[in-house]
């Protein structure tokens, strides 16, 4: 079988697009997409990564993931599938062609995929049919030299494998990288995605979230948000996942058993992993490589989409608390409704799952524009000093997340203190705008906000509304294209209000956050290449970068290191020029870096624009962080 190969970095993982066309060129690899017939494009060879040198395997997962699995419909084409490849590395990928097969055509072997059939590939998708799609001839690159590594699919789908890890190395021995960091077997890999099915619209029902039955609570609860505590054995996605899992899953308003009740649809997270990622992203922790996290600060939100196989979809948001606090009855009593005694709950953890009628007519479901009452809020969670002191303590209601401009579910807390400097809280969801609507989460990346559009007719006009990441907004009726991009109606079936369909519909995910080195002194610019305030980022001192590097307005390539701030990519990667001199590196005019010498024909990186020295000539920055300098005139023109 013939390898068609792409470099895409997992960073920034490209889209798969499944489509019998040759692709083009590709100018920025992390943005690319990368067809199931490309025109070879030879491997680069590269120096091995910094993943180590351990003698011992380690383990290696690599994930496809269907990314819109959830606007498939019956009879379309298999090249409207899109796809991404990851590693937990964060290694580049080399993908090979992608395909479509009906879930059955793939076969397991002892936790390990059998013989790939080409010939049965999928042209056209249809409705109830089970689909995974498979990348073929997967190498690897950017890995530790000559390390060893044993290679899986993380997959937790009923439908494949039972659930478990299928592996990819099929002979038990590690797989292992060749000198300069590759692995590139005769074959390369195949991985396979989780199962998919396209839209069935004369299914019924539509997808929630219920809590899992228990010993303590025997019967399950559908509710409207959740929440998990997390230890120190919780700060990666997987143990986030489990945490969630364990406590909940989706169901569908029309039933579970679909063996008595074949029109109801099934329910399940969209990509579960993919938004814990995003919400870890959205409240600025950073996830590793590996896929653990520092220990956050506070307590933070956890948007989940969910999925019905009608195609009906619906979120769900947990708050993750980072520190559980031991209480007891010092801490103010803090109850929803009646105060009784098994009502009363205690610290700040406590999330209300969902409202009772009565106070949804009080406070919640607030029309657009409209006023919250927070005296009506309070009154709802009657609050005493503590445990053993019943004086009423009047708690205080924060409604700073909460936009009434926009239709959406936004979190509210209810906080009381006593005099001991204990707190108590609860956290619900306030509904603004109709009950029922449907909800999406918003993901704009790293952008701050995104603007929220007036259309009249074909006029577009920009509002001075805005929606923020990790907002939930109210959507109405099929998107709108108007001069090449695509709007999403908001607040109510007849508003003229819309946004970018792009920040609604999943397309936009949050860029990777790394960690790079300045190489030569850099001004902050914005977008339109406009120097950002006097601030000059020091040589040799490290700064975080999103995504890969992109061009600003004028041209330039540039890294984002913030809201619309960018330092130019050739302050901190550098452009390779070739020498057509044999060349000395110097430290200082007079003063020789070491005694080489490089000759003429090397490839030598250098950094920003050159400087010039007391001798009047001018000279690259090559190296550091001991200074390291080649002269301009040394360089090919």
């Amino acid at each position: 079988m013939k390898k068609n190969l792409r470099i895409v970095s997992a960073a920034a993982a490209a889209l798969i697009a499944v489509a019998p066309v040759a692709a083009s060129a590709i100018s920025n690899p992390a943005h690319a997409a990368v067809s199931a017939q490309s025109t070879d494009v030879p491997a680069p060879v590269t120096d091995g990564g910094d993943q180590g040198s351990s003698t011992e395997a380690q383990n290696m997962e690599l994930t496809l993931k269907v990314l819109n699995a959830g606007s498939l419909k019956d009879g379309d084409s298999a090249s409207s599938v899109k796809a991404s490849l990851t590693s937990n590395y964060g290694t580049p990928l080399i993908n090979g062609k992608t395909h479509i097969f009906k879930a059955s055509d793939i076969t397991y072997t002892d936790d390990k995929i059998g013989t790939i059939d080409d010939s049965k590939a999928v042209s056209t998708l249809q409705k109830g049919v089970a689909y995974v799609a498979v990348t073929e001839n997967v190498t690897l690159s950017g890995l530790a030299k000559n390390g060893k590594y044993n290679i899986s699919i993380p997959n937790d789908d009923s439908n494949v494998n039972n659930g478990n890890k299928v592996l990819i190395t099929t002979d038990g021995t590690p797989a292992q990288a060749d000198p300069y960091g590759s692995l590139a077997p005769d074959k390369g890999y195949n991985v396979v995605s989780k199962s998919f099915t396209v839209s069935d619209t004369t299914k019924k029902g539509a997808p929630y979230v219920q809590s899992k039955a228990t010993t303590d609570n025997p019967t399950a609860k559908a509710v409207d948000s959740g929440s998990i505590d997390l230890d120190s054995d919780s700060y990666s996605v997987k143990a986030i996942k489990k945490a969630i899992t364990d406590k909940y899953e989706p169901a569908s308003t029309a039933g579970k058993n679909t063996t008595t009740n074949p029109d109801a649809a099934t329910a399940d997270w969209t990509d579960i992993d993919g938004d814990i990622k995003a919400s870890l992203s959205a409240a600025g922790i950073t996830v590793k490589a590996d896929g653990t996290f520092d220990k956050p600060a506070t307590t933070f939100p956890i948007t989940l989409n969910l999925l019905a196989s009608n195609g009906k979809t619906n979120t769900f948001t947990i708050v993750a608390n980072p520190n559980p606090t031991k209480v007891d009855k010092t801490f103010p009593g803090m109850s929803y409704g009646s105060a009784t005694a098994d009502n009363v709950k205690f610290g700040t953890d406590n999330v209300l799952d969902s409202l009772t009628d009565a106070d949804n007519k009080k406070f919640n479901y607030i029309p657009v524009n409209g006023t919250v009452d927070k005296d009506a809020i309070a009154a709802a969670f009657p609050t005493t000093v503590s445990g053993t002191d019943n004086t009423p303590l009047k708690p205080t209601v924060d409604i700073s997340k909460v936009n009434t401009k926009v239709a959406g579910k936004y979190p509210v807390t209810v906080s009381a203190t006593n005099a001991d400097k204990k707190t108590t809280s609860y956290t619900f969801y306030l509904t603004v705008g109709e009950k029922g609507a449907n909800y999406k989460t918003v993901q704009s990346g790293n952008d701050a906000t995104i603007p929220v559009y007036q259309i009249d007719g074909n006029k577009v006009t920009t509002t001075k509304d805005t929606v923020k990441n990790g907002d939930q907004i109210a959507t109405f009726g099929d998107p709108v294209t108007i001069g090449g991009k695509s709007y999403t109606r908001i607040n109510s079936d007849n508003s003229d209000e819309y946004v970018e369909t792009k920040y609604v519909d999943g397309s936009v995910k949050p860029e990777e956050k790394t960690s790079k080195k300045i190489m030569h002194n850099a001004y902050i610019y914005d977008k339109d290449h406009n120097r950002v305030g006097k601030k000059m980022l020091a040589a040799y001192t490290d700064v975080d970068v999103y995504g890969e590097a992109t061009k600003d307005s004028k041209g330039n390539l540039v890294y984002k290191i913030g809201d619309n701030q960018y330092v130019m990519a050739d302050n901190i990667t550098g452009t390779e020029r070739t020498l057509s001199h044999n060349s000395y590196v110097y430290a200082t005019s007079k003063k020789r870096a070491n005694n080489k010498d490089i000759l003429a024909g090397t490839k030598v990186t250098t950094y920003g624009s050159p400087y010039t020295f007391k001798n009047g000539k001018s000279y690259y920055r090559v190296g550091g962080p001991a200074k390291q300098y080649i002269k301009v005139v040394n360089f090919a023109k």
